[in-house]
């Protein structure tokens, strides 16, 4: 009998390494991420009848099929159910409601959601920096990138738009890097964090890439892999894992040109998705002890905070000067490292949101938030083009 109206939770997460992953094919990286949360649960990889979102690279009709290729091919029975959002670099994370909807709807019992970026292939996969800059700068306005602007730029016509009216400072997006940075330094698979901590200084002295963004205020790249496993709250707590619970999930979606936006320093459908989700989880901002915010560029992050209201719009960067940002501040914010430290592969939201789960869960180590009951995360699509925002908290 299909049980219906069941609350669902997560209750697996696992991370690859993170970097140059030229070496390996996408599909055994995805394969290592599904495997590596299943046993994180305590399920096995024959227990999965769900899939949201990407399947192992494929070709031809399996690339056409993702739900189809984990039917009799690998998992040696029919999968129950298949689903996509489709909110850019955010879709990853943004499928978690998707998923959370088919174990609810009991359309499914255990639903992974995994991301992997691997191998010598172009494009949003690999670890060449002009590769990836050429195939993004496709994603720019339809009518503006055949002049050149990337994503970068797009994006930094977003801060110096925010400096003009608000009078946000270079060293007040550098302070996020840097809040971040550390951060990474504490988790043992980030990019950077080898690399040590960073300083003001160090941001505000590396080299420019689309003025005012200098090269630390722009994310890694690199290659990785993550995924997540959903499944009844009834199941997990026979599992491994403290369960964490969607509590709230909210969407907005903008424009496409950039022209076409009202403001380029504000952004509504941002401010409805954050809205949507904390007024569904019945929490107040002041509730939330850890956030999860889309770092493509440091500006994102400036964005993210306004538009979910944890300060006054314009007040993002005086926020972030405040050290709110940092592990032992008030709003500890993408305590992993984000895009920035920690890794930007595939679709890089579903990192963020693990971290979430890691933090939720008490299991950060060095980087625990002390008491982290409650967590937001946000993602975007393009530049501020769509948007989601959710809830979680640990059970």
């Amino acid at each position: 009998m299909i049980q219906r109206n069941r609350p669902a939770v997560i209750a697996g997460i696992h991370l690859t390494e993170q970097g140059d992953l030229s070496d390996r094919v996408q599909s055994d990286v995805w394969w290592e991420a599904v495997a590596g949360a299943c046993a994180d649960a305590g399920l096995e990889v024959g227990d999965i009848d769900g899939l949201v979102g990407e399947a192992p690279e494929g070709a031809g009709i399996r690339a056409a099929l993702p739900g189809a290729s984990l039917g009799y091919d690998t998992l040696g029975k029919p999968l129950r159910f298949h689903a996509s959002a489709a909110i850019g670099a955010a879709s990853a994370a943004a499928n978690v409601h998707l998923a959370v909807y088919a174990v609810s709807a009991g359309l499914a019992d255990v639903v992974v959601i995994a991301t992997a970026a691997a191998g010598k292939g172009n494009g949003f996969a690999s670890v060449n920096r002009d590769d990836a800059v050429k195939t993004m700068a496709k994603l720019s306005g339809p009518y503006e990138y055949v002049y050149g602007t990337t994503r970068v730029s797009d994006y930094a016509v977003l801060a110096m738009r925010h400096m003009h009216e608000f009078g946000t400072t270079p060293e007040q997006l550098a302070e996020i890097a840097v809040a971040q940075r550390r951060g990474a330094v504490l988790h043992p698979l980030s990019v950077y964090g080898k690399r040590g901590d960073l300083t003001v200084d160090d941001v505000m002295n590396s080299r420019m890439i689309a003025d005012p963004l200098h090269l630390l205020d722009c994310c890694a790249i690199n290659q990785g892999g993550g995924a997540i496993v959903v499944t009844s709250l009834d199941r997990a707590r026979d599992l491994k894992q403290i369960p964490v619970q969607m509590m709230g999930y909210g969407e907005g979606h903008s424009h496409i040109d950039p022209n076409a936006s009202p403001s380029l320093a504000t952004f509504p459908a941002a401010k409805l998705a954050a809205d949507t989700a904390f007024k569904m989880a019945g929490v107040e901002r002041s509730d939330i002890d850890v956030a999860g915010i889309a770092d493509h560029f440091t500006i994102n992050v400036v964005l993210g905070l306004e538009s979910a209201g944890f300060c006054a719009v314009g007040e993002g960067g005086s926020f972030a000067e405040s050290g709110a940002l940092r592990l032992e501040g008030s709003l500890p914010t993408n305590t992993a490292g984000g895009f920035l430290s920690f890794s930007h592969a595939g679709s890089c939201s579903l990192f963020t949101l693990i971290e979430l789960v890691e933090q939720l869960r008490g299991s950060a180590e060095e980087r625990q938030v002390q008491g982290a009951d409650l967590g937001y995360l946000s993602g975007v699509g393009g530049a501020m083009q769509n948007n989601f925002s959710a809830i979680f908290g640990r059970l």
